[in-house]
């Protein structure tokens, strides 16, 4: 039965992704890890179990690698493989060993779209002790069966990164064993689906008032002078009209709109580490295509640009700058606008409009804004 185990472990590490995304992990569009697969690489301390050590000599190095799969935002389901060494004084009676600890675990989370996120993770496992030495009591190998229970905290670095910090403790009927690991996790699969899977129309429309043009004012003309009184002997001579010339006001020139801005996405409606928008920006965006496939705004042609903070690298972050301006895009030809309307650009985090070392700095720095071209 224990030779199932790591058999079981590898199946339960490769399967989830395959599996579960398929058919209930629906990708995140709340920008957090929903429906992806981490893979991490950790180097680990660990304090061994008297179990199976000597008590001056519990202390081995080694290393760990992990597969998570992301249910939703707040729950993940882990394998894990730690393998670490320990010398025990290379003695006789204290030979060095290796220890080999298959793990699943359940791990219950903060919610993954924030920067930081804390966890705590139970599950069960083995333990595979062997000794490279002969033993005076010529036992070998040792194995035995543990529960693991941890706490730790994932740090994004970038939109697929995370640094990453673990302590667990292995308990088992001989005595518990401590483990305490650092490394780095890499997310695949679960691309983000930002644009809705059925395009709808817009909720209301909006009527364009009239356009009422002012009437057109001339100057008023001057009146005729009254005849003079002649005398009564003479005939009154016949007074001719002056007409004044009518003047028309030069029209005014029409006001170059370029470059207005229509609409500004700030960073509290942009998710930090995915090319997508939260749930509060979506009626900003409604509003805009009403307007754009209204009588009054069908010719007008707009630019998206989008800003990041400097998180990350400069490339990472013109590209994700780039999918974010791509998502509002295809939204908004989802609402009726033509693509040759629009055009979007990314210029990551080289345009701040706030410091980058404070988190409220970050946000402010994090937006999409749409301009008028034309």
């Amino acid at each position: 039965m224990r030779r199932l185990v790591l058999p079981l472990l590898i199946l339960v590490m490769a399967a989830p992704a395959g599996t579960l995304s398929a058919q209930s992990l629906s990708a995140s569009t709340d920008g957090s890890l929903a429906g992806t697969r981490e893979v991490g690489f950790f180097v680990t301390g660990r304090v061994l179990s008297t179990d199976y050590s000597v008590s001056d000599g519990r202390s081995a190095l080694g290393g760990a690698v992990s597969m998570a799969s992301h249910l939703n935002r707040l729950i993940a389901f882990q394998g894990a493989l730690g393998v670490a060494y320990s010398n025990q004084d290379k003695t006789y009676y204290k030979p060095p060993l290796f220890i080999f600890t298959p793990t699943l675990s359940l791990i219950l989370q903060g919610s993954t779209a924030n920067e930081f996120q804390p966890y705590a993770l139970v599950g069960a496992g083995y333990e595979f002790v062997r000794f490279i030495r002969p033993r005076c009591d010529c036992e070998q190998s040792r194995s035995l069966g543990i529960a693991n229970l941890g706490v730790g905290v994932r740090k994004m670095i970038g939109d697929r990164r995370a640094f990453r910090i673990e302590a667990s403790s292995q308990l088992a009927s001989g005595g518990p064993a401590f483990s305490i690991g650092m490394g780095i996790s890499l997310f695949v699969g679960g691309s983000p689906k930002i644009v809705k899977s059925r395009p709808r129309p817009p909720d209301r429309v909006r009527t364009e008032p009239p356009v009422t043009i002012p009437p057109q004012t001339t100057p008023a003309q001057t009146p005729p002078a009254p005849p003079p009184q002649a005398p009564p002997t003479q005939t009154p001579a016949r007074a001719i009209p002056q007409t004044v010339p009518q003047t028309v006001p030069p029209a005014a020139p029409a006001p170059n709109l370029a470059g207005t801005v229509l609409l500004t996405i700030d960073g509290t409606q942009v998710d930090f580490n995915k090319p997508s928008w939260r749930d509060d920006a979506e009626p900003l965006l409604d509003g805009l295509a009403v307007d754009l496939v209204s009588d009054a705004g069908e010719k007008i042609k707009i630019s998206i640009e989008a800003h990041t903070d400097n998180i990350g690298s400069r490339p990472g972050n013109i590209a994700l700058g780039l999918d974010r301006a791509k998502a509002v895009r295809e939204f908004l030809i989802n609402q009726g606008i033509t693509a040759d309307r629009i055009t979007v650009s990314s210029v990551g985090g080289d345009v701040p409009i706030a410091p980058n070392n404070t988190a409220l700095g970050r946000q402010r720095n994090r937006r999409i804004v749409i301009r008028r071209t034309n």
